[in-house]
């Protein structure tokens, strides 16, 4: 909260910001907050509307046993409005991560109950989604219908764990994320959400692979760094970037201003709501002016 100033200094192109305030501590429904009215003062100063943001990120609380009581449910959505209220903040940004298909109907009862408190205390409600191709259990047709946004998250195609090199969000992943959800969910309501952040992947001479994240800045200083060789992927519309090393080969798929311009087209193209990006500190100057 206390960077606020600083971190939105130079900030251009945005008209919503979305902090991570809020998480699910309990299954009883209790809430962890970080909201702040000098916060959101700030940001109704500079123009921009505040989402806060709830997360399930808790691994000690178990989504399911939260969400399938309605008095643990109906206790998050209390909580919820309570708080905007008391700091008058513009939304709500819900950001409930690796559900089970189990857990999905609870998830989508939470979503409608939460909608309704929404539209009676005049907050915005938006979903975040991974893209739609192994989690159609989602169920984004309903979050469509009783949600305003359906945030689809474009990225981690290739992440922690997976066992070869690749593009954090290559432009074919992007549009297909996109489309499926079209299918769905009117493009009037869907905002398409981007990354701010590379993976500087190693194939180890062992044969295993590992990767670190990495901001805008961080990647181009990897670059110069290694002496990284870079060209443009028309395949994936990314500039990659290799060197070898002794430890191994070095490999990235960089996200700078002309990735990002490209999935933003993207929004053009389908007349989306709009965009989304994750995470501010990781941007370059440059990106900031292509949004």
């Amino acid at each position: 909260n206390q960077a606020f100033a600083a971190d939105t200094q130079n900030m251009t192109g945005v008209n919503v910001i979305s902090p991570t305030w809020f998480s699910v501590t309990s299954t009883q429904g209790n809430i962890s907050s970080l909201a702040s009215e000098d916060y959101v003062r700030q940001a109704h100063e500079k123009g921009l509307e505040v989402w806060g943001l709830i997360d399930n990120f808790n691994e000690n609380v178990s989504t399911l046993e939260t969400l399938s009581v309605r008095s643990a449910r109906q206790h998050i959505i209390d909580m919820l409005v309570q708080e905007a209220q008391r700091v008058d903040m513009d939304g709500i940004n819900v950001d409930f991560e690796a559900l089970t298909e189990e857990e999905a109907p609870h998830f989508i009862q939470f979503i409608r109950e939460l909608s309704v408190a929404c539209r009676n205390n005049g907050l915005v409600l938006s979903v975040d989604n991974p893209v739609p191709q192994y989690t159609v259990f989602y169920d984004r047709k309903e979050q469509g219908i009783v949600a305003d946004y359906v945030i689809i998250m474009g990225y981690d195609e290739h992440t922690v764990g997976s066992e070869e090199a690749g593009s954090v969000a290559s432009l074919p992943f992007v549009e297909e994320g996109i489309t499926q959800t079209l299918e769905e969910v009117p493009k009037e309501k869907v905002i398409n959400g981007v990354p701010f952040y590379t993976r500087l992947w190693t194939e180890n001479n062992n044969g295993t692979v590992s990767s670190e994240v990495c901001s805008m800045d961080q990647a181009d200083a990897y670059v110069e760094q290694y002496g990284m060789e870079v060209y443009w992927n028309t395949e994936v519309s990314q500039n990659y970037a290799e060197a070898t090393t002794d430890g191994g080969v070095l490999k990235m798929w960089i996200e700078d201003e002309n990735s990002i311009g490209e999935k933003l087209n993207l929004v053009e193209k389908y007349k989306l709501a709009g965009a989304a990006y994750w995470t501010k500190d990781r941007e370059s100057e440059e990106v900031l002016n292509v949004i």
